[in-house]
């Protein structure tokens, strides 16, 4: 039987496993490319090691034994700690059934899997050379990421993160952020320190201020989103991809209404921002920001000390 050369089984590998499967189906590959033979493992591990999916708790587990050099594939793989320093980009699968029709007093069991995952991470001080995070959430409510603060150990070194939201029968009125009928979620009592890009999507506009907890935020998008529409009393959803750039310093024009030191008041924070949106070349729809100082967790819901000028849309194009 003749043998392909390395670099096909390694090709061969990635392209199978950068498709779009589903969590049972690339469970299935990978179960059954482990068993042709070492090259085939090898190469797989390589893969799987580089661009890492955790498809449950279990697949979690194996994960951390891998890491720790606990598994007999160390037999034809490459050293634990070359797989830990390889791995650029993670996805994480987060999957109920359903969303219950009341909201539960305990704390949702699948969901745990995020933070302890994250948490777990940041235990072995693993995966270093990180850059994108992914998250699939399936029937989750879109404020379990602030009401039990899931990214409490966020990887510092990720600059792309996605959370990307489906639902598969119709949502139950706890899930829905709506103003002044549902108390909102807990305000995040942490940051993504590293996060440059952020992409938001099928979940709800609320999100957008997860923008507040990322310093170093450049681009936000949304896509496909959904809002509460206050005339029809519903659940909406815009299948447009909007998309928001973020730029450090204000146009000339308008640094003469940067506030100065004063003894009694803290620097107001300056933003500008475009009130209408630009159509982009890929068709989103863009706003541009300009900041006089970073975000920070209190500009939210800092009235007094932030202030916002609208300029029109064209400045930003």
């Amino acid at each position: 039987m003749p043998i392909l050369p390395l670099e096909l089984v390694f090709e061969v590998a990635q392209h199978a496993w950068n498709s779009n499967l589903h969590p049972a189906e690339r469970k299935a590959l990978l179960s059954s490319a482990l068993l042709v033979n070492t090259l085939w493992t090898a190469a797989f591990i390589a893969v799987v090691a580089t661009d890492v999916h955790i498809l449950d708790r279990p697949f979690m587990n194996y994960y951390f034994k891998l890491l720790s050099g606990d598994s007999v594939i160390f037999r034809f793989a490459t050293h634990p700690q070359v797989l830990s320093d390889i791995c650029r980009s993670l996805t994480l699968y987060i999957a109920n059934d359903t969303l219950p029709s009341i909201r539960s007093r305990s704390e949702p069991e699948a969901e745990k899997l995020l933070s302890d995952f994250l948490h777990t991470l940041k235990k072995f001080d693993a995966v270093p050379n990180l850059k994108s995070l992914k998250i699939h959430f399936q029937n989750v409510s879109c404020e379990d990421i602030f009401r039990y603060h899931r990214f409490a150990d966020f990887p510092g070194q990720v600059e792309n993160l996605e959370l990307e939201y489906t639902f598969t029968s119709s949502l139950p009125r706890w899930t829905i952020p709506m103003p002044h009928l549902l108390p909102p979620g807990d305000n995040p009592s942490w940051i993504l320190p590293g996060v440059r890009r952020l992409r938001v999507v099928g979940g709800f506009d609320d999100l957008m201020k997860l923008v507040f907890v990322c310093p170093k935020i450049e681009s936000f998008e949304m896509e496909s989103c959904r809002y509460w529409d206050h005339q029809s009393r519903k659940d909406m959803r815009d299948e447009s991809l909007i998309r928001t750039l973020f730029y450090r310093g204000l146009p000339a024009k308008y640094e003469h209404a940067l506030p100065t030191q004063s003894d009694d008041h803290p620097v107001q924070k300056l933003f500008v921002f475009t009130e209408d949106p630009v159509k982009s070349e890929d068709g989103a729809l863009t706003y541009f920001w300009w900041l006089s100082h970073d975000f920070s967790l209190g500009d939210i819901t800092d009235y007094e000390n932030v202030q916002y000028i609208s300029c029109q849309s064209e400045e930003g194009a």
